[in-house]
């Protein structure tokens, strides 16, 4: 059984999947924020839906070359937040790929998506990775 905040969650890459930004908005406030940590092209705050959907399609073209598998480890929530804890795993056959644990922060407010920030375990791979793909 998902939780409130999994629900939302949920909702949001279903919105995404289909690229309906009338819906992103049903679930995501239209001034939130994502934060992607790092010292990479691809890092820095992401301000308000539409610049949030463009770093989600960047992300999801990365993504798709590298093939990866995905395996929740942990997922909490509390009354305003859910972290979900992962284990990424690239697979791309060019041997640019990434082995790491990372940890998404999702935060709400009246039932909204108000923020997303991305804590990696190891920064510094992390870093060398999205500097690699996204040449």
């Amino acid at each position: 059984m998902n939780s409130a905040h999994q629900s939302i969650v949920d909702k949001f890459f279903e919105a995404y999947q289909e690229h309906d930004i009338n819906k992103v908005k049903e679930v995501m406030d239209e001034n939130a924020k994502w934060i992607f940590m790092g010292r990479h092209p691809l890092a820095g705050i992401k301000n308000g839906v539409v610049e949030i959907v463009a770093f989600f399609d960047k992300m999801g073209k990365i993504m798709a070359r590298g093939k990866p598998t995905i395996d929740k480890l942990i997922v909490c929530e509390n009354e305003n937040y859910l972290i979900e804890c992962i284990h990424s795993a690239t697979n791309s056959s060019d041997g640019s790929n990434l082995d790491h644990h990372a940890c998404v922060l999702w935060t709400f407010k009246s039932g909204k998506i108000i923020e997303g920030r991305h804590f990696f375990a190891d920064p510094e791979a992390a870093d060398k990775y999205f500097t690699e793909v996204s040449k």
